[in-house]
């Protein structure tokens, strides 16, 4: 059957089969008509280009949405629309990809360079257009090569706060400080107030979880526990799941926001129902307010990892806490182990002497 619903229901898929190859691909609409109909062009296009070598165009946000599809059923689905949001909101997607530059790519990392997003960021956004631009090719489009900027990662940066940066921090992203030219805390509108809230307990989950951003912005109330104050950690990136325990700061934030809650995921877009995603321009203001301009976002992770291994836990089980596939991945914490080592040899010796 060409045209058919996944389990019945939402929108039709266009679906068969043209010289051995499979083409497979949601028509967006639950019209049946319009599905039959879009069927037929599309097999008319897909004839055009096998017959005739005419390949159509098509614009990258098109060719997004189509990558994104392919995605929907796997692991790595929360991964993928992330980057394609950011994408659409900083990238000139409304391009057809022949239109495409060289330096519009320039451009877009220039842009979230001085934005602040990390440099291995930046080359997920950019695997996400390569990655679309290749399902454009394999779907028939015409495409074209492009010259993607080199992005150079940093070897080894470990920046953590210590506990006074932290507090410092936490102060700066304080819901009920007072802020200039602003209205006190209990006469500002209730969206303000609760745009406030959302960036300080987002980041006091940060630094307690040791957590990715995206794991905990997008998370769902389904993955928490209040009753044994667990959270059920679905790492995209890495597609594994962990079991975190809550601090009781974390504890309280979630109770009183479960208390609250509105829609089926912690953190909401600026609608109120979907999932947070990549919203982070208010943190990153609040650490430059605090005066921590050489923090990101992910240094809290970093923070968590570098505290936990300041205090006797092993890389080993750090890099279980924190979802590492491969536990070389967490070596970058392993100068702060053999400073405690060192520590330890020192006693030992001293010991001896007496």
């Amino acid at each position: 059957m060409s045209i058919f619903k996944r389990n019945g229901v939402g929108n039709y898929y266009i679906q068969f089969n043209h010289r051995g190859k499979t083409y497979i691909k949601s028509s967006r609409t639950t019209n049946k008509r319009t599905a039959e109909r879009m069927e037929r062009e599309w097999r008319d296009e897909i004839h055009r280009i096998d017959e005739m070598g005419e390949r159509p165009r098509i614009k990258l946000v098109d060719a997004l949405a189509g990558y994104e599809e392919e995605k929907t059923m796997t692991k790595g689905k929360e991964y993928v629309s992330s980057n394609v949001r950011v994408l659409n909101e900083k990238f000139p997607t409304q391009l057809y990809i022949d239109e495409i530059r060289d330096y519009h790519l320039t451009q877009f990392k220039s842009l979230r360079e001085k934005e602040g997003s990390a440099a291995q960021t930046i080359k997920h956004n950019f695997q996400t257009i390569r990655s679309s631009i290749k399902w454009a090719k394999q779907n028939g489009y015409h495409v074209k090569e492009l010259e993607f900027p080199k992005i150079k990662l940093p070897k080894h940066r470990l920046r953590y706060l210590s506990k006074e940066e932290e507090q410092t921090l936490l102060e700066a992203l304080d819901p009920k400080r007072e802020i200039p030219y602003r209205p006190s805390y209990k006469d500002r509108p209730e969206y303000e107030n609760q745009k406030r809230h959302d960036m300080y307990d987002l980041v006091v989950m940060l630094l307690d979880t040791g957590a990715r951003y995206g794991e905990i912005a997008n998370i769902k109330w389904s993955a928490i526990n209040l009753d044994d104050k667990t959270i059920h950690l679905w790492r995209p990136k890495v597609s594994n799941e962990s079991i975190v325990y809550m601090t009781s700061r974390v504890y309280d934030i979630l109770k009183n926001r479960f208390e609250k809650k509105s829609s089926d995921y912690v953190y909401t877009d600026k609608k109120g129902t979907g999932p947070r995603g990549y919203a982070a321009k208010g943190i990153r203001t609040a650490f430059k307010r605090a005066g921590l301009n050489d923090v990101r976002i992910h240094d809290l992770r970093h923070t968590c990892a570098s505290r936990l291994v300041q205090n006797g836990m092993s890389l080993y089980e750090v890099s279980q806490m924190l979802g590492h596939v491969d536990v070389q991945t967490t070596q970058i914490y392993a100068h702060l182990e053999n400073k405690d080592i060192s520590k330890k040899a020192r006693d030992i010796m001293e010991s001896l002497s007496v």
